[in-house]
């Protein structure tokens, strides 16, 4: 577990994980560069407790601290979760089981609990596409790109070392890279389990909230990477992919950024009606549809349609 500057949720993440039902891990915690008192929190804890191991380094961001973590771990299975989210009792025995059930899997992950500031459950978070091998090989073999949350993933060390981790050019996205460079790059598999095991936080100081559009642009980058990988194409860097983005005309630059925003403001709008806040749900939905009428309501019935 990476941590920077998580003082107001770290103890409560902490705690999650020592009240495990399975209870034969190692904790490893990099505080990387907190300027608040987060490493102190992670000291006191680690006083008190034999199976955790805590580091203490300069600023580095979360690939390259979440690297030198695996890198560290003694252990077969490598389970990750971000220092704001909490894992329910049992996440880490039920994953463990599952894995070992079924020995053809290399990582799995889980649905989780959207979460506020104060821990308040506001909605779930649902995954339905990968819940067993059956759908990863329709979706591997159609070749869609996938996500699921990184915070609820756990994986065998060796597969993730053997494609390099995560890839710091690709932050904020490094996880939505990972995963579909670890199924089409590295051959291996990867399940959701159809139950939640987490919870995950949303709020005011997540990099989705703060940089909505930056987080957007890299998405965007991110895919377009992956596309060139998959057609042996040489790929190119952020600032080369978004300078071809605002280099067209200004049409074309115009439509694209209100795609863009129509993305943000939808995303919104799935947050307000999970938190049943309605009157903001129609506002932000009914910016998205202005903005781009066809993606807010492709993505509106698409929801309707995972929903039991």
């Amino acid at each position: 577990m990476p941590v920077y500057n998580q003082e107001k949720y770290i103890a409560e993440t902490i705690d999650s994980i020592l009240g495990q039902s399975f209870g034969d891990f190692e904790l490893l915690i990099l505080d990387d560069g907190s300027t608040d008192n987060s490493a102190d929190i992670i000291r006191q804890y680690s006083e008190n407790d034999v199976r955790i191991k805590a580091y203490f380094e300069p600023n580095s961001g979360k690939s390259e601290s979440t690297n030198k973590l695996v890198e560290r771990a003694t252990g077969k299975w490598c389970a990750f979760l971000d220092a704001d989210d909490v894992m329910m009792p049992n996440r880490l025995e039920r994953q463990i089981s599952f894995l070992n059930e079924n020995p053809g899997v290399h990582a799995v992950s889980s649905d989780c609990f959207y979460i506020n500031e104060t821990g308040r459950i506001f909605g779930t978070q649902k995954y339905p596409l990968l819940s067993n091998k059956e759908a990863f090989d329709t979706i591997f073999k159609k070749g869609h790109f996938i996500t699921c949350s990184f915070t609820a993933l756990t994986v065998l060390k060796a597969a993730f070392q053997e494609v390099n981790g995560l890839a710091k050019r690709f932050e904020p996205c490094e996880d939505f890279e990972f995963f579909n460079k670890l199924i089409f790059n590295g051959g291996k598999v990867l399940l959701i389990i159809p139950e939640v095991l987490m919870k995950y936080r949303i709020h005011s100081n997540s990099v989705t909230v703060r940089k909505p559009m930056h987080v957007t642009n890299f998405i965007s980058y991110t895919t377009h990477s992956m596309w060139l990988r998959r057609i042996g194409e040489p790929e190119t860097s952020f600032e080369e992919y978004m300078k071809i983005q605002n280099s067209g005309s200004k049409l074309k630059r115009w439509n694209q950024t209100r795609f863009n925003y129509s993305m943000v403001y939808f995303r919104n709008a799935g947050i307000s009606a999970l938190s049943k806040q309605y009157h903001k749900f129609a506002w932000y939905f009914m910016v998205s549809f202005l903005l781009s009428p066809n993606y807010a309501v492709i993505k509106l019935v698409n929801y309707f349609k995972k929903q039991p």
